[in-house]
Order: C-alpha cells, then structure tokens, then sequence
C-alpha cells in the first residue's frame, strides 16, 4: 500500500512516523497523516516492527492528550477502562480497542523474532 502526502509517497508504517515526525502539528499534511495513521492501525497485521507499532500508538495517545509515562500499554488500557467505568461513559472504547490490538502485534512480533 502506497500513500502520498504532499509531493512524498509513503509505502510504510517508518515512512509514515518519519514524516509524522517531520510535520508540524498545524500542517495541513498532519490531517492526511492522522488518516494513514488509523488505517495502519486498523490493518495492524501490516505493520511490520515493534518500532513501527509502538511509534503509531503513542502517536495516537499524544493526538486523545493521553500521558502513560511510567505506564506498560496494558496499564494505560486498564486506566483508561476504569475511567471509563468511573464515569459511566465509552470516552476510551475505541481507544482501548487499538491498545489492545498493539498489544497482540507486538506479541506477536516477539514470538516470531524467537
């Protein structure tokens, strides 16, 4: 899957997170990001390194205003559950949901990398 933004052609998630990483948050670019951003995340089988999956998801956390310094993915999941629960609300539902599913790829990157 190929992806362009501005006059560069993405082909992959470290593609896509250096120019994240390039891009000012107030670029228009950043909005085409974002949107490459969750469909590697809906499609997180794709991405290919635990560098990959770790630097989408923080991307992501950083875009909902989410710290977790200090925090394992599965404690923030867990967190961000129990708010939810504190607050009878589904605020962090689909959040939680991509956690979840990061979690599983960079298990599963582990046991391919043994």
């Amino acid at each position: 899957m190929a992806w362009t933004v501005g006059n560069q052609t993405l082909e992959n998630a470290d593609q896509v997170l250096r120019c994240y990483v390039a891009t000012e948050d107030d670029a228009a670019e950043m909005a085409i990001l974002r949107d490459i951003r969750d469909q590697l995340l809906s499609d997180i089988d794709s991405v290919q390194t635990p560098a990959e999956v770790n630097g989408l998801i923080y991307w992501l956390l950083r875009d909902h205003q989410i710290n977790c310094e200090g925090e394992s993915l599965d404690e923030t999941a867990e967190r961000l559950g129990d708010l939810d629960i504190e607050a009878d609300e589904d605020r962090y539902t689909d959040l939680i949901f991509n956690l979840k599913m990061a979690i599983e790829r960079l298990d599963d990157l582990m046991l391919d990398a043994m």
